[in-house]
């Protein structure tokens, strides 16, 4: 190992943790109803901490929304490749405020960990890059591969522009291959780049039954409940298993390799690790069988309720409510299809709409799941580069979660090497209370990318 770049990294880590606890402090909350001033804020910060840094031409990109990304490169060698390095500084909602030990855009340490929302999820994928692409920068010079960085401003809402953007971009964000700094290490301390996205689509779905809400004790018998009516409809989409009972929904799923499970069954995943990550309670079953966690989580769909509403819990009376609402939120295996899954769902919440009510159905922009080849020498150098950078052998993973942007990268550049690393871990709680960033974790990130564009120098 070059014993001068981890040197350098941990006499600079501090700055680098700094840098991210500024970001931290800027809500930058894409979803509609938050103030999208604040992501303004925060893609004209990273702007000007890539500007701060020497990277030349940054400019923010506007898609449709016009919730900014960020770009930002320095051209070493016309001879190199470009790698182009993605993160995202838009982040999610700060969920229940009265949960969090600190508040949640005032970053704070504790034994050992960053709290803040963002702090995991992605801000430190930008601060990641940012250092790694220097600090190898000032050891191979010239010989470095040209780096161009992009910062999405809309990940967390779904990148709904973001095709776009790469499409009247494309010119000037070709690339050879692309870095996505967005995912999950197995564990602390275990790094790992993942192989294979699940897609997410989702529906908002409201039943109505009448104008008003209406005192139930003069009203209700004649008239059905689209309380129940949604719930049942809800229950409708799975059985007591978890399987879901869509028709053609789950046709196309391409299973995993035999060498895709063997590499699952290496990690040595447990039903107790899981539900101690989890927190899980000690009578919660697990569906979809305790010895195929890993494959369940990975492989195959599942349906969830993001959010449910009828009445108000707080000033619940004796109400016949009119109408009730729900999220309902689809992730997709391998081999299936946002657009024709999303509508088959929407078509089976009409079918299992009982009494005549009304049902007005809100479909999302989806992503597709997503899935990538290893065999470019690429990921053996970044297996090798983070191996040598945590002390512990990389995985390779999967992930049952989605970002929009592997697959968008793939239609407008074709098939180069897309490695999908991140710092997330069991511990973060990315999109719930008390995200947090594992430190030690963070240093070695930054060291094994510019230990990967090191090597890409020689």
């Amino acid at each position: 190992m070059n014993e001068t770049l981890p040197a350098r990294i941990h006499e600079m880590f501090p700055r680098y943790v700094a840098a991210l606890e500024n970001l931290i402090r800027i809500p930058s909350i894409s979803f509609d109803n938050f103030d999208q001033n604040e992501v303004h804020r925060s893609a004209q910060a990273v702007k000007n901490l890539f500007e701060e840094h020497g990277f030349q031409n940054a400019q923010l990109l506007l898609p449709p929304s016009g919730r900014p990304s960020v770009f930002a490169e320095i051209k070493t060698n016309p001879h190199k490749p470009t790698i182009l390095l993605y993160a995202h500084h838009d982040v999610q909602p700060t969920m229940r405020e009265e949960l969090w030990q600190s508040a949640p855009f005032a970053p704070e340490v504790r034994d050992g960990r960053l709290y803040g929302r963002g702090a995991a999820d992605d801000k430190s994928g930008i601060i990641l890059h940012l250092a790694a692409v220097t600090q190898a920068l000032s050891i191979a010079g010239n010989q470095m591969p040209n780096i161009k960085v992009l910062i999405e401003g809309e990940e967390e809402c779904g990148s709904s522009g973001f095709g776009e953007l790469l499409n009247k971009n494309r010119e000037l964000l070709k690339c050879d291959a692309v870095i996505i700094a967005d995912l999950s290490n197995f564990a602390e301390g275990t790094p790992s780049i993942t192989t294979t996205l699940r897609g997410m689509s989702a529906v908002s779905v409201i039943v109505k039954a009448m104008k008003t809400p209406l005192h139930s004790g003069s009203w209700s018998g004649p008239i059905p409940d689209p309380v129940q009516a949604l719930c049942k409809m809800i229950a409708s989409l799975t059985d007591e298993k978890g399987n879901i009972l869509i028709e053609h929904f789950s046709d196309g799923i391409i299973p995993p390799t035999e060498e895709e499970l063997k590499s699952y069954e290496a990690l040595g995943y447990t039903e107790e690790t899981f539900r101690k990550e989890a927190a899980l309670l000690n009578k919660t079953e697990i569906l979809g069988g305790k010895k195929e966690i890993l494959t369940t989580l990975w492989r195959k769909p599942s349906i969830v309720v993001t959010a449910f509403e009828a009445g108000s819990r707080t000033q619940a009376g004796n109400v016949l409510q009119n109408a009730a609402y729900a999220r309902i939120g689809i992730r997709l295996a391998p081999g299936m299809a946002a657009v024709p899954c999303t509508e088959l769902l929407c078509n089976h919440l009409k079918k299992e709409c009982p009494a005549g009510l009304e049902i007005s159905l809100f479909p999302e922009d989806g992503a597709n799941p997503f899935t990538t080849d290893i065999s470019h020498p690429y990921f053996a150098k970044m297996k090798e580069a983070m191996t040598r950078a945590y002390g512990n052998e990389a995985k390779f993973i999967g992930c049952g979660a989605s970002i929009p942007g592997a697959q968008l990268f793939r239609d407008n550049f074709g098939e180069i090497p897309i490695l999908m690393t991140g710092l997330e871990d069991p511990k973060c709680n990315a999109h719930s209370e008390n995200e947090s960033l594992g430190l030690a974790d963070f240093e070695r990130g930054i060291i094994a990318e510019a230990l990967f564009l090191e090597e890409l120098s020689k």
